[in-house]
């Protein structure tokens, strides 16, 4: 069973009955987010949410990657289009906290978070789940619909602020891209997707950016007595540190 969103040509969504108060129009203000997180045993840290609506029909899903540094595409839904996608998240119940189990191992975590602070977290959900872990698996797939039929913005996400996730790599790696790590240390930091985190601001955006892009998912990064991976992600607008990107606890 479908939930709430319909899909159709010339972006037409027709929402069930019912839905929430009426949403902020603020553009930095998050309505609705689907985001996985994958652990082992193929971990993919610090991965973009897959789909953010924030106010005003401000859409930011994951674009691709450019050297190391992760890519959000801005996306536009109309009034119409995101108030039924907003109402739609009601009538599919993400206006509560809910974990919803699966005995599957080594699978994925798939959280909704609903403006309000609600989160509805379900493990490995998919369309053959039956139940409740169905119900979610459809509405992500209709989400990804609407993604793709939404308009894109001018440009791409420009951030103001940046994270780099760093995992402490070999004394003598055997790749011969091996930089100077420019900005904050890691040592001592907060712990993301088993790495450590950072954030660059301000002015040294650009330039991590710029250096992020001229790098490879290879690329080294040289402190004092460490080399380390790190992968580039950009903060969202709602997301101001490396505390937003870590895995949600149940309940």
């Amino acid at each position: 069973m479908r939930l709430g969103i319909v899909f159709v040509p010339l972006f037409v969504l027709v929402a069930a009955c019912g839905g929430g108060p009426p949403p902020p129009s603020d553009p930095d203000t998050l309505l609705l987010r689907a985001k996985t997180y994958v652990g082992m045993p193929s971990p993919k840290p610090a991965l973009l949410p897959e789909f953010s609506l924030y106010g005003g029909g401000r859409l930011l899903v994951p674009g691709e990657s450019e050297g190391a540094l992760q890519v959000a595409r801005e996306k536009h839904l109309d009034d119409e289009a995101a108030g039924s996608v907003y109402d739609a998240a009601y009538d599919a119940d993400l206006d509560r906290d809910e974990y919803v189990p699966n005995d599957v191992i080594d699978g994925y975590l798939l959280v909704f978070t609903l403006y309000g602070g609600h989160q509805v977290r379900a493990s490995t959900p998919e369309s053959e789940s039956g139940g409740r872990l169905e119900e979610l698996a459809d509405f992500r797939e209709d989400l990804a619909e609407v993604a793709k039929g939404a308009t894109p913005a001018a440009g791409t996400y420009r951030p103001t602020r940046l994270a780099a996730i760093a995992w402490a790599s070999s004394q003598h790696p055997e790749s011969s891209d091996v930089r100077p790590w420019p900005f904050a240390p890691f040592t001592g930091s907060r712990h993301v997707d088993g790495g450590l985190c950072v954030v660059v601001e301000g002015e040294a955006v650009r330039e991590a950016e710029k250096l992020a892009r001229s790098a490879t998912a290879g690329t080294r990064w040289r402190t004092a007595e460490t080399t380390w991976l790190v992968v580039f992600r950009p903060l969202l607008p709602d997301e101001k540190s490396c505390a937003d990107l870590v895995v949600p606890p149940q309940g």
